[in-house]
C-alpha cells in the first residue's frame, strides 16, 4: 500500500507560490533530516512569549490588547491544540493536513479567528512571503472548520517588531538588575479567508509530487538547487 502523505500547513504553504521549484518541494517532502537546518530557538521563545502575554492580559483585563482590535470582537482566547490533535485527513487526496496555530480566539458572534505571530518587521519585502503565509493560515482554518473550532471568520498575521531605536530604548526602566527589556511593536495584517478554494488544490499538488518516485529537475535559476550542486561538486 502506498505511503500516505502527512504535511504541515506551514510546509503546504510552499506549494502556493506561482512558480515553485519542484525539486526543492520534492526534497522537502521526502528528506526529513536535511543538513544545516538549525532554527534559532530564540524565535520559538518569543512566539511562546507572545501567546502567554496575550492570554494573561485577557485573563487579567477581560479583553484582548488594543492592537488586536482589528481581528474582531474577541470573547475569549482558546488554547491552540498541538499538531497531534489539530489535524484532518482530506478524503479526496488521502493527505493528512496538520499544524499548530499560534493564536485562536472565539469571537462574540460564535465564529473563530486564527492568527500567526511573526517576529519580524513588516516591510514591502515581506510581501514575497505572503502566498506561503496565506496558505498556512488558511490551512489552519481548513482544519479548524472540521474539528469544531469553526466557522473560522478571520485570519491575520501579527508582525511583532523589536523596537531597537528611538525613545523607548532611552527609558531608564528598560534596564533593571536582571538585564533589560525588549519592546515589541505589533502590526496586524489581515489574510483573505479562502480555505475551501485554496487548500484542496494545494493538497492535490503535494500528493502528486509526493507520489513521484524520482526527484524531478529543478527550476532554472533556483538558488537552492545551485547551492546543492555546488555542495555535491565540492564533495567530489
Amino acid at each position: 500500500m502506498p505511503q500516505q502523505l502527512t504535511i504541515s500547513a506551514k510546509d503546504l504553504g510552499a506549494f502556493a507560490y506561482a512558480d515553485p521549484c519542484p525539486r526543492c518541494l520534492w526534497v522537502q517532502l521526502h528528506v526529513k533530516k536535511l543538513p544545516y537546518q538549525t532554527f534559532p530557538g530564540i524565535f520559538s521563545s518569543i512566539d511562546r512569549y507572545n501567546k502567554l502575554v496575550v492570554s494573561r492580559f485577557f485573563l487579567r483585563e477581560g479583553k484582548p490588547p488594543a492592537w488586536l482590535a482589528s481581528v474582531g470582537d474577541i470573547a475569549e482566547t482558546v488554547d491552540p491544540p498541538t499538531y497531534h490533535k489539530f489535524s484532518v485527513v482530506h478524503q479526496e487526496t488521502g493527505v493528512t493536513l496538520r499544524g499548530e496555530a499560534d493564536g485562536i480566539f472565539r469571537l462574540r458572534d460564535g465564529s473563530y479567528a486564527i492568527v500567526d505571530y511573526k517576529t519580524a518587521r513588516y516591510t514591502p519585502g515581506q510581501e514575497r512571503m505572503l502566498p506561503q503565509y496565506h496558505a498556512q493560515l488558511n490551512g489552519y482554518a481548513f482544519i479548524g472548520n472540521r474539528l469544531g473550532l469553526g466557522p473560522v471568520s478571520k485570519l491575520a498575521l501579527v508582525y511583532m517588531e523589536p523596537v531597537t531605536t528611538g525613545e523607548p530604548v532611552q527609558q531608564a526602566e528598560v534596564v533593571d538588575e536582571a538585564g533589560f527589556r525588549l519592546n515589541l511593536s505589533a502590526t496586524v495584517v489581515p489574510v483573505p479567508l479562502q480555505p475551501d478554494t485554496l487548500i484542496p488544490p494545494l493538497l492535490e499538488r503535494a500528493r502528486q509530487l509526493f507520489a513521484t518516485p524520482r526527484c524531478p529537475p529543478g527550476k532554472d535559476g533556483c538558488p537552492n538547487c545551485a547551492a546543492l550542486a555546488g555542495l555535491v561538486a565540492s564533495l567530489g
